[in-house]
C-alpha cells in the first residue's frame, strides 16, 4: 500500500462510499466496485476482506440482521433464519464509526432506530450502552442495548453480545429482565428489553449498609430467579450487585446475561485459560482461568459474595489491583460476615460462608437451596448449614502464616501483621529445634538406656531348659544389680515371641526361627537343641520314616518343638502323613497311656530324654535325611546324638543321625542397652551359667543375625581380641 497522503485520502473516500454503497444496499458485485478504482483496487481489497474477517467470526447459525419479532404484548422471540437484513446485505459488513463524514462525531440524541427511537442513555458498561427508547409501534418504553463499537467489534463482544440476548430471551420470570427483539440495524447491533424504573442494588449498598432481613428478601429473590435460569440450563456467571435491579415496587430483576453459559448446548463465550466475570464477585474456578468449569454452584458463590457485600459495604475479597483480587478469590479463605460487620446474624453468617467455599461440593448445590436457607432465616426457622468449627477456623488462620501455607502448599496472597508476628515466632523455634532436639535425644538415648527397675524374663514349658537359663538370669541381676526380676513360664518360643512384641517381657530364650521381623533381636546365642525321635521300645520303628500313619507326641502349638516337628514332617512328605499328636507338656511322656512316639526338640543331655531312656522302655531312632531337610529349612542343620551324651542308654558308637536348631536370648531393637549389657555379663561370668552354653568367643563368630547394637558391640571387643 502506497505511503503517499493523496493516495491515504483516496483509498479512504473509496472504502467509506463502498461501505455506503452497503448500507444502501446499491452495491453490486465486489468486483464491479473494484473496477471504478484500478489504481487502488489491491489496497481496497485488502480492507474488503479485513471486515469480512471480523464480520466472519459472528456466531455461525444464529441471524443479527434481522430482528427477532415479537408478538404484540409478548415476549415470545422468533429468530429469522435469513442471513441478510432488511435492506440485503451482511450484517457483518457495516461499519457504522467509518461511515460518518469526516468531521461528524456521529448521531445525537434523540435517534431512531427502526421501529425504538432512543431518547437517552441509561448506562454504559465495557461492551454496551443501555439507552431508553420509545418503541414507536407498541408505544411503549424499553431499554435498547447496543455495541459501542459497532462493526469495529471483536468476536468475543458480538458473540458476547447476542448470547446475553438468547439467553435472556429463553427465560420467562418475573425476576430476571425480559428481552423483547434483538437483531440489526442502520449498523447496529442491538437487543430490546423491558424498562425496570429504579435503582440497582450496588447504588442501594453505596448509599447504605443494608439490613440483614432486607438483604436476605433480595438475595433469596435473586437466587429464585437464578433458579430459573439454572432450570434452563443457562447460568449467569457475572453476578453481581450492579446486575440486579430494584424497580419503584422494591422488586428484583436480573440482568445482564453477557457472560450467559448454555449448558445444553455448551455455547459459552469463553473457553479454558479465560477469567470471564467481575473478580470480586466471580467463584474460585472462574477466577482461576478455568470458565469453562463454570457450574451452578459458581453462580452459588456469586449469590453469597453479593449477600456479603449487601451486609458488610464491599465485597468478600478485596485486592489493590485486579490481578490481586483474582489471587484472593483463588486462594485466599473468605474472611467471616462477623469479623466485618460484628451484629451480624449467626445463620447469615453461616449461610455465606457455605456459599463462599473453595471447593464447589461444599457450597450450597442449587440456587434453590440457598434461597430456601434464606427463606428460613426470614421466617425464623432453623437453618440446615452448621458453623465452621473453632478448629476450622484456626486451620483457616494459620494457613495463612506465610511458612504454614508454604509447607501445605497454600498459596498466600496477602498477610496481616498477626500472620507475620506468628511466623517470626516459628521461625524463632525453629532456630532453637536444632539444641533442643539435640537435649531431647540426649534425654531419650538416656531414658532408654538405663536399667529398668522392674525386669521381666519370660521361659518356658514347665520343667524344660528355657525356664532353667531365665530364672538362672534373673538370680544373677538381683544379685549383681538389686533390681526386681521375674522369670515366667510360658507355652515355648512363639509364645515367648508374642510377648516380646506386645512388650511383656524384656528377654526371651526362643529357638531361631521364631527370632524374624525388624523389631526383635538377638541378644547372645544359648546352646544347640537336638531333635530327639523317641519311640517305645517294643514298636519295630528303626527311622523317623517308620512313623509314617502314626500317631507321634509333637509339643503345644506355640513351642518351637512343635514349630521344628512341623518343618521335619514338611521334608519328608510321608505318605500316608504322620499324624502329629498335641501334648501339653513333656511329663506327660512318663505316664503309662503316654503315646508311642514323640519329637523333642531339646538341648543334648537333657535330662527329661535321659530319664525315658534310661528305663529302658524308650528308645532314638535316626532321621538319615539330616542333610535336605537342613537344605530346605537354614535354621535347622544336620546334628548327631553322641553315645556319651546319655550314658546308660546303650546308643550306637557312631552315634544316632538328626537335626537341630540353636536357641537364643531375644529381645526388642529398643531394649534398654543397659539391662542388655548387664544380661550379657551375667550370662558369661563364672561359673558357667549352664554347661552347654556356647561360649562368648564363638558367639562372636555369628555375623550374620540382627543382635541388639550393645551386643554387637559386645561380641565384636572380643572377636578383635
Amino acid at each position: 500500500m502506497t505511503d503517499s497522503p493523496a493516495s491515504d485520502d483516496q483509498l479512504d473516500e473509496a472504502f467509506a462510499a463502498y461501505l455506503r454503497s452497503c448500507d444502501t444496499g446499491e452495491v453490486g458485485s465486489r468486483e464491479e466496485f473494484l473496477s471504478q478504482f484500478p489504481e487502488l483496487a489491491d489496497d481496497l481489497k485488502e480492507l474488503m476482506e479485513a471486515a469480512d474477517m471480523i464480520g466472519g467470526l459472528t456466531q455461525p447459525g444464529i441471524s443479527m440482521d434481522t430482528p427477532a419479532r415479537a408478538d404484540t404484548g409478548a415476549d415470545t422471540i422468533s429468530v429469522a433464519a435469513s442471513g441478510q437484513d432488511e435492506s440485503g446485505l451482511d450484517p457483518a459488513a457495516t461499519l457504522p464509526m467509518a461511515n460518518r463524514p469526516k468531521g461528524d462525531p456521529g448521531p445525537t440524541l434523540p435517534f431512531d432506530l427502526g421501529d425504538y427511537q432512543l431518547l437517552e442513555v441509561l448506562g454504559r458498561g465495557g461492551m454496551g450502552v443501555v439507552y431508553l427508547a420509545k418503541q414507536n409501534h407498541l408505544d411503549r418504553m424499553v431499554a435498547v442495548k447496543m455495541i459501542r463499537s459497532g462493526m469495529l467489534a471483536g468476536a468475543d463482544e458480538v458473540r458476547r453480545f447476542y448470547t446475553e440476548a438468547q439467553a435472556a430471551a429463553r427465560l420467562h420470570h418475573p425476576g430476571i429482565v425480559s428481552v423483547h427483539q434483538f437483531g440489526h440495524r442502520a449498523g447496529h447491533h442491538f437487543f430490546s428489553m423491558e424498562y425496570v424504573a429504579g435503582t440497582d442494588l450496588q447504588k442501594k449498598i453505596n448509599g447504605e449498609i443494608l439490613e440483614p432481613k432486607v438483604a436476605a428478601r433480595y438475595v433469596r429473590d435473586v437466587a429464585n430467579a437464578i433458579q430459573h435460569a439454572h432450570q434452563n440450563e443457562v447460568l449467569h456467571r457475572d453476578l453481581k450487585p450492579a446486575n440486579v435491579l430494584i424497580d419503584q415496587q422494591d422488586r428484583i430483576h436480573v440482568t445482564d446475561f453477557g457472560l450467559a453459559k448454555n449448558l445444553d448446548a455448551d455455547s459459552s463465550v469463553t473457553g479454558s485459560g479465560a477469567a470471564v466475570g467481575t473478580p470480586h464477585y466471580m467463584a474460585p474456578e472462574q477466577a482461576g482461568g478455568h470458565s469453562d468449569r463454570a457450574s451452578k454452584q459458581s453462580d452459588v458463590y456469586s449469590l453469597g459474595a453479593i449477600l456479603f457485600s449487601c451486609l458488610a459495604g464491599r465485597p468478600p475479597l478485596v485486592g489493590d489491583t485486579v490481578m490481586q483480587t483474582l489471587l484472593q478469590v483463588v486462594h485466599e479463605p473468605a474472611p467471616l460476615l462477623r469479623s466485618v460487620r460484628s451484629d451480624a446474624p449467626v445463620d447469615l453468617e453461616t449461610i455465606i460462608a457455605k456459599c463462599l467455599e473453595k471447593n464447589p461440593l461444599k457450597r450450597y448445590q442449587s440456587a434453590e437451596e440457598l434461597a430456601s436457607e434464606l427463606d428460613a432465616f426470614l421466617t425464623g426457622r432453623p437453618i440446615a448449614a452448621r458453623p465452621r468449627s473453632k478448629m476450622m477456623k484456626t486451620w483457616h488462620w494459620l494457613e495463612r502464616v506465610p511458612v504454614v501455607g508454604a509447607l501445605t502448599g497454600r498459596h498466600v496472597v496477602e498477610t496481616s501483621q498477626s500472620h507475620r508476628r506468628f511466623q517470626a515466632a516459628i521461625l524463632f523455634l525453629l532456630m532453637l529445634t536444632p539444641l533442643a532436639g539435640v537435649a531431647l535425644l540426649q534425654v531419650w538415648h538416656h531414658y532408654n538406656n538405663v536399667l529398668p527397675q522392674s525386669i521381666r524374663l519370660a521361659g518356658g514349658l514347665d520343667g524344660g531348659v528355657y525356664n532353667d537359663i531365665s530364672q538362672s538370669i534373673a538370680d544373677r541381676l538381683v544379685d549383681h544389680h538389686g533390681v526386681e526380676v521375674q522369670a515366667a513360664p510360658t507355652r515355648g518360643s512363639f509364645d515367648n515371641r508374642e510377648r516380646l512384641l506386645a512388650g511383656e517381657v524384656h528377654l526371651a530364650p526362643m529357638q531361631a526361627s521364631a527370632i524374624s521381623g525388624a523389631q526383635l533381636c538377638v541378644v547372645a546365642p544359648l546352646f544347640y537343641e537336638a531333635v530327639h525321635v523317641v519311640v517305645q521300645s517294643d514298636m519295630p520303628i528303626r527311622t523317623i520314616e517308620d512313623l509314617a500313619d502314626h500317631d507321634v507326641a509333637v509339643g503345644p502349638p506355640q513351642s518351637g518343638s512343635r514349630r521344628t516337628a512341623e518343618l521335619i514332617f514338611d521334608s519328608l512328605k510321608l505318605s500316608p502323613p504322620i499324624r502329629p499328636l498335641e501334648v501339653a507338656g513333656w511329663s506327660e511322656m512318663y505316664r503309662s497311656d503316654a503315646p508311642k512316639a514323640a519329637v523333642i526338640c531339646i538341648g543334648k543331655g537333657s535330662s527329661l530324654v535321659s530319664r525315658l531312656l534310661t528305663s529302658g522302655q524308650w528308645k532314638i531312632v535316626p532321621i538319615p535325611s539330616a542333610i535336605q531337610i537342613s537344605l530346605q529349612h537354614p535354621t535347622l542343620r544336620p546334628m548327631h546324638i553322641q553315645s556319651n551324651e546319655y550314658a546308660g542308654a546303650n546308643l550306637p558308637q557312631g552315634g544316632i543321625a538328626t537335626v537341630g536348631t540353636t536357641a537364643f536370648l531375644a529381645a526388642r531393637q529398643d531394649t534398654p542397652g543397659d539391662l542388655v549389657s548387664a544380661a550379657l555379663h551375667v550370662l558369661y561370668e563364672d561359673p558357667t551359667i549352664f554347661p552347654s552354653l556356647i561360649s562368648r568367643s564363638n558367639a562372636a563368630e555369628w555375623q550374620g543375625l540382627s543382635f541388639h547394637p550393645v551386643a554387637r558391640r559386645y561380641f565384636q571387643r572380643k572377636h578383635e581380641r
